[in-house]
This record gives C-alpha cells, structure tokens and sequence, in this order.
C-alpha cells in the first residue's frame, strides 16, 4: 500500500488537518564488536538480498508493507539500519479527540545466538478532522532504526495499533537480516530510500526530511523522491552520478504488451564531494515519471570518482508505478516519538 502522508499544495484535500505538532525524535543506541562476528561484505548482492528482505505481511490484525535500508554508519564497525513499515489505514483503529486520531509504533528488535543485540521503538500519532474511511488504500508511514555492527541478525518487527488496550491489535513477522559492511576504500553507493514526498519526519541527515514509502508504489506522474548515500569518493574531488529508472516488465504470455518506454527517466550529473572524508555525499533526487506507463521498474545508480576512475557497483531499489486513483486527504504525520532501545554488552 502506498504511502500518500504528502503535505504538498498539488493535493486536493477531502478531510482537513486539525492540527500539526511538532516532531521530535530521540538518538538510538549503538551495540559493541561481539567477537566472532562474521562480517558480511558490501557487494551488490548483500545489498540485494536485504532488499528482498522486505515484503508485505497480509494476514493478522492488519496489513502492512515493510522494508529495511542501510546506511554507512559513522565507523567501520557501525551500519545504521532503518526499518519502515505502510500499514493499512483503513484497519486502523481511530479515536475522537478533539479530531480523529490514529496512534501506532513501529518496534525493531536484531538478534545473534538469541541475545538481543539492539532495539527501537517509535510511535507516531496522526490527526485529522474526519475518519479515515475504511476503504482506504493508502498506508501510515512509520520507521525506526538501529545502529549495529555488519554481520548475520535474527530479525522482530511489531506494529501496534495504540488506540487498542492490552495489545489488543498488534502484527509481527520475523526473519533473518544480512547487515553488509560497507568497504569505503572505494566508491559504495548506500540503500536507495523512496519517499512519497518531501517535509516528512524520516530524517536519515540534518536538513533532509521525507515520506518515506516502504510500499515503494507512486502513481503515475507522482514525482517520487529518492535518497542516498555515497562512500569512499577522493575527497573534494567531483563525481559522476547516473540514475535511471528501467522497466522490469516480463510478459506472461497471454499476448498482453508493454506501450511505455523502457526506460522512461534517465540522467547524468556531476558533483562535489565533501572535503571533509568522514561526511559522505548525500542526494536528495525526484524521478520524473509522467513518460512511465504503470508497472514494475527499478531506480538504478552508479557512481564514478572523477579523480581515480573508480566505479560503484550498480545500486537498485524496487519501484511500481500504478494509475491515478481518487481518495480522501492525504495522511500528514503530525508527531512522532521515540521510546526504548537496548544496546549489547
């Protein structure tokens, strides 16, 4: 389910916002080196296999779109991993106060040989004049995130719906996670994040703030963002970035055909890279898809050190395109907290 918490005038709004607090957001804790840990290298296939860790977990209380990203997280010994999760609106409990509000938290909890290693917990209430019908496709954004060391992790995502007493309305799903070490000694591009739009409380770097969407679904000519970080380029030297969206579109054989172009959006661009060689480039893009007919496609980046001729690996991240659809006023977070968190010894 897409995430539709845009707060951008191209909108037009059926249910009207009541009220917008302020978002605060608290550090998260760090684990320590466990001895013997095996480290997972930063090759495309790592980062591969943790994006289709991600999913969508249809059955229990409600449904909900989840996906993990990665980030370089300061150190060689750090990875600051984020989880985001859409969860079906219509399925969520809403109560009367003043306005109608909806309360959620999204909890991550990594595991190795059963010990707990690391932990998040954040809640995030949204409000609204009118209910939130129950026919809604559309998702309520949340995310958290960790800061472990690479290696292999048994993996808990919960999604509670907070308006229930007693954790009366909760979903999970378990799994495994494959953290890659990111190897800086030469060029390493990070997961790609797609967000809905821009003025949202996911905020991977001072000054930048999305909608994150975990569901990784626009509508046509929606004009997704996207974010990521590159790694291991000589410092203040330039670099050459290549985006380009690409259709993964395969024919059943039934005789149906593709009309759009393969590749509807594509673009080069140079850039600086920070002097300073612990601040990574950060880039914060928006795809054109008005050119993209509906269905599955792949953004796709590479990135070239000007200086020392260097390559990344090529980074991907998932994207479907589908038909503009009427619905009620987009979903705006309107606060956001954060609770808990455990760090290994």
């Amino acid at each position: 389910m897409p995430c539709v918490c845009r707060r951008s005038p191209r909108a037009a709004p059926v249910v009207g916002l009541v009220a917008l607090l302020t978002a605060v957001s608290t550090a998260l804790p760090a684990v320590s080196q466990q001895e013997g840990e095996v480290q997972a290298p930063a090759d495309a296939g790592a980062f591969d296999a943790l994006a289709e860790s991600g999913g969508l977990k249809a059955s229990g209380a409600f449904p909900f779109d989840y996906q993990y990203l990665v980030f370089h997280g300061g150190s060689s010994e750090l990875v600051a991993v984020w989880a985001a999760a859409s969860v079906q609106a219509g399925r969520i409990r809403g109560v009367f106060d003043g306005g109608w509000r909806y309360s959620l938290s999204l909890g991550l909890e990594l595991y190795q040989n059963d010990s707990l290693m690391a932990s998040s917990v954040r809640r995030t209430d949204f409000l609204f004049s009118g209910q939130v019908a129950d026919t809604t496709r559309d998702g309520f954004p949340l995310q958290t995130m960790v800061s472990v060391p690479p290696g292999e992790y048994d993996c808990r995502l919960v999604v509670k719906d907070l308006n229930w007493p007693d954790d009366r309305s909760v979903n999970a799903i378990r799994g495994k996670l494959t953290i890659p070490a990111f190897d800086v000694n030469r060029p390493v591009v990070s997961s790609i994040a797609v967000a809905a739009d821009s003025n949202g409380t996911w905020k991977p770097a001072v000054g930048v703030e999305l909608q994150l969407n975990a569901a990784s679904i626009v509508e046509k000519a929606a004009r997704p963002f996207i974010y990521f970080e590159v790694y291991g380029l000589t410092p203040g030297a330039s670099y050459r970035a290549e985006i380009k969206l690409a259709s993964t579109w395969v024919s059943r054989g039934r005789g149906e055909t593709f009309r759009g172009p393969y590749e509807p959006f594509q673009m080069q661009y140079r850039g600086s890279v920070p002097a300073d060689p612990t601040v990574p480039v950060r880039a914060v893009m928006r795809l054109d898809t008005r050119d993209a007919e509906p269905g599955p496609y792949e953004v796709r980046i590479r990135i070239t050190d000007m200086e020392t001729g260097a390559r990344s690996d090529v980074r991907t991240a998932t994207l479907k395109i589908r038909e503009r659809t009427s619905r009620a006023s987009p979903i705006t977070e309107i606060e956001v907290r954060s609770e808990g968190g455990s760090e290994g010894g």
